[in-house]
């Protein structure tokens, strides 16, 4: 479409008046100084043309004075909008060229109503177009000239001495004003730029907490439509795309989750919101859907709402609104709660079974599998009619629940009475069907899990027992330990217990024997016993041995470990008893061996929470001391054995 006449002039104008450079400057400041100066720098021109065509064929210098003015203010204006440098700057020509020149008709005497006009004009011009410095100078130079022009015995005019006081002083009040204005100007604007820092920063505050809570937050009216701006969570939560929520009412999308009772229910509350009819704590505990099940087009969700009146000046109120989806949440406590059941279940389960004698409850689980069996094979009898089986099913059920109840078994037993009360209500149908049967049966299945848990309470209980024989324990503990080592190492062990005499058990070298067999499993797996690929290629089975005995020979305690390693690598560890011991340059083996024994001593590349620190062994040569035993290493390729050989008391 081609550019009208008025659209043409008004596009003209403006590029005279403001310029393009105008709609490059992005600080309002700038924008503001740009206008002010080059507007006033062309409006000046015309004064100067006016005042200039008076002088024609009467003042020729004066007219070229007027000239050069005009041109300088039209100069001014062109380096405003073509160049960068600060508009003050660049007026500084003209201003001052102005004010030296009206000085200039002040002093050859021409006093008169305009010269007195254009002088007291400079604070402001000066001040406004040269900024506050520049223009201070420059009102000081001109109002010290006029001083001299006055007061002066060289001045070429003698104005009367209260008329001069009267030019002073309104000079000087002139001056004060304008310094006052832009001193007002200059906190106005400050407090403005301060006060739009302010805002952007909380307008970014709150447009990073839309981008980062994970709540719903929302307006709407009395109409109870939303408002355009909510935060971003709030559409996932309701499962609309991020444009599909403004404009749309909060109880239509609420219809599909709320019977119409309770859509009813939310309007009315709502209504008693915008009209205040009731108080905030009361609105807030009356909420309808504080939490509530949310049907979305995928899933079921359960949210959790609040809402809050927000009373506007002269506007009208409106309510803010807070949903979260706290779905997550609901089915961890479920979860939690299912737990805890389970938990108390059994709890409840091991005290029933704790208060029964062994002999008797083993002879009702005997009892319980005959009984159940006999349901079984009663429901593959295809020779029974449906009533026989369902009256034989009956019995059974009775005969377990009746067994368990005298046991103190009541879970079990309550359990039972509740399938016999619908086993009685199928068995008084008319016609009883293989479905019926089947369900019922189903449901018993269910049932036995209990008597399961019962056999593996009871299994728990004896293992337990069992376990604490003082040498089963030592076995479990040193096993636990292989295991853990095993798999913070990525190696595959078997720990196998040999001769193990409880009397050296029951001694006093129970813990010192412990601890060194602690030790020396650790030690072993983390040193001694290769990969799995690395046994491999050495043609050893790919899981490690350890083996430990603990007998009586001869009178004393004797401990032997051994595991089918690598051995020790006397290569490393005579390297690094050199570096610990530099002025020694040779070792034998017995000495390598003793070596391994002392304190910080480790082959260990790092230090991990197994090995490194050169701890172990050297614990080991110490309760062995402190046990007055002695210590026999045997080292091959094949293998290390540690014999620990302690004196028993008498």
């Amino acid at each position: 479409m081609k550019e009208g006449v008025i659209e043409k002039i008004q596009r003209i104008l403006r590029s005279v008046v403001i310029g393009d450079r105008y709609s490059k400057l992005t600080d309002d400041g700038e924008k503001v100084a740009y206008i002010t100066v080059s507007g006033f720098l062309l409006l000046l021109t015309v004064p100067l043309a006016i005042v200039g065509t008076t002088y024609l064929g009467v003042f020729v210098y004066r007219l070229i004075i007027k000239s050069i003015m005009i041109l300088s203010c039209f100069a001014a204006v062109y380096f405003i909008r073509t160049t960068t440098y600060p508009p003050h700057l660049i007026s500084l020509f003209p201003v001052t060229l102005s004010a030296v020149y009206w000085l200039y008709l002040f002093f050859t005497g021409e006093f008169d109503f305009w010269i007195g006009i254009w002088l007291l004009a400079v604070p402001p011009v000066a001040l406004l177009l040269c900024g506050m410095t520049i223009g201070l100078i420059q009102v000081a130079v001109i109002f010290v000239g006029m001083l001299l022009v006055m007061f002066s015995p060289l001045a070429r005019i003698s104005p009367d001495v209260f008329v001069s006081l009267r030019i002073t002083l309104f000079y000087l009040f002139i001056l004060a004003v304008v310094i006052i204005d832009e001193r007002i100007r200059a906190w106005s604007e400050r407090r403005l730029k301060a006060l739009n820092a302010e805002v952007a920063h909380e307008r970014n505050i709150i447009k990073a907490m839309e981008d980062n809570i994970d709540q719903g937050i929302f307006l709407m009216n009395s109409e109870l439509v939303i408002q355009p701006h909510y935060s971003r969570p709030l559409a996932p939560i309701l499962s609309y795309d991020n444009t599909g929520l403004e404009g749309r009412s909060f109880i239509d999308i609420l219809r599909s989750s709320l019977n119409p009772k309770q859509l009813q229910i939310m309007e009315g509350y709502f209504s008693m919101m915008f009209e205040k009819t009731k108080s905030e704590k009361v609105l807030v505990s009356a909420n309808p859907i504080s939490e509530f099940h949310y049907k979305s087009a995928t899933r079921l969700k359960v949210l959790k709402t609040k809402f809050h009146l927000i009373e506007r000046e002269n506007e009208e109120s409106l309510v803010i609104g807070i949903v979260e989806d706290i779905t997550r949440e609901k089915e961890f406590e479920k979860e939690l709660q299912a737990q805890k059941e389970a938990k108390d279940l059994e709890m409840k389960n091991m005290f029933d079974v704790i208060q029964v004698d062994p002999l008797v409850f083993h002879d009702f689980i005997e009892d319980t599998d005959s009984n159940f069996n006999y349901i079984n094979q009663t429901l593959k009898d295809r020779g029974l009619s449906e009533k026989q089986v369902i009256t034989k099913f009956f019995q059974n059920v009775h005969a377990i629940k009746s067994n368990a109840l005298v046991l103190g078994l009541e879970t079990f037993g309550k359990k039972l009475h509740e399938l016999e009360g619908e086993i009685k209500e199928v068995s008084d149908y008319e016609r009883v069907t293989q479905q019926d049967i089947l369900s019922l049966a189903v449901k018993l299945e269910l049932i036995m899990q209990d008597r399961d848990s019962y056999v593996a309470i009871v299994k728990r209980i004896e293992s337990f027992k069992s376990s604490h024989q003082i040498d089963s324990i030592l076995i479990h503990s040193l096993n636990k330990a292989a295991e853990k080592v095993a798999a913070e190492t990525h190696k595959k062990v078997d720990l196998k217990a040999g001769q193990v005499d409880i009397e050296i058990l029951e001694s006093e070298l129970r813990k010192p024997i412990k601890d060194i067999l602690f030790q020396c499993v650790r030690n072993s797996i983390y040193h001694g016993i290769e990969s799995s690929e690395e046994r491999l290629r050495k043609n050893k089975k790919p899981r490690g041995l350890l083996v430990f005995s603990i007998k009586n020979v001869d009178g004393k305690a004797e401990v032997t470990f051994s595991d089918d390693g690598r051995g020790l690598d006397l290569g490393k560890i005579k390297k690094k008893y050199l570096e610990m011991n530099p002025n020694r340059r040779h070792a034998n083996a017995n000495t390598l061996l003793a070596a391994i024994f002392s304190p910080e001593f480790s082959t260990a590349d790092e230090v991990t929470e197994i090995a490194g620190r050169g701890v172990g062994l050297s614990l080991v040569k110490d309760l062995v001391k402190e046990n007055r035993g002695t210590i026999n290493v045997n080292n091959s390729e094949s293998g290390l054995t540690f014999k620990f050989t302690f004196p028993l008391a008498s």
